[in-house]
């Protein structure tokens, strides 16, 4: 009887356990991505955006959330990209938005595709000084 509650108990956990490593890896993932984008668009020719407006959600199965902010920007005509950023707590990711919000930024975009654009962390933190750091 112990011996089956035991073996539930260790199912559970490894479950579990399983569950909130993935969604480590997967932010991990993104957090790689975000720094290739940026790499790659370094060549790219920038352009005035302005931030639009933005959208805090949580993050599943951790205790972090994502900020996501939308830009408009004109190359021949109208465009729009986002920028995403993670953080510790929810009020810090509300007031990134609410600074952020109707900033006008550079941006980087793709000659060939103008609708691919980066905003890099690096505008970002020019703009807004955030405490804790951009990371």
């Amino acid at each position: 009887m112990y011996h089956v509650f035991y073996l539930q108990l260790w199912s559970h956990a490894l479950r579990l356990g399983i569950a909130v490593g993935l969604a480590w890896a997967v932010l991990f993932w993104k957090r790689w991505m975000k720094r290739h984008r940026e790499n790659i668009a370094q060549s790219w020719p920038t352009v005035e955006a302005v931030i639009l407006n933005g959208e805090v959600t949580p993050i599943n199965k951790t205790t972090r959330f994502l900020a996501t902010l939308q830009y408009s920007y004109r190359v021949d005509e109208y465009r729009s990209g986002k920028y995403t950023h993670e953080f510790q707590r929810e009020a810090d990711a509300d007031d990134f938005i609410r600074q952020m919000k109707d900033k006008r930024v550079q941006i980087r975009y793709n000659q060939s595709n103008p609708d691919k654009s980066v905003l890099e962390q690096s505008a970002v933190e020019q703009m807004v000084m955030l405490t804790p750091r951009f990371g």
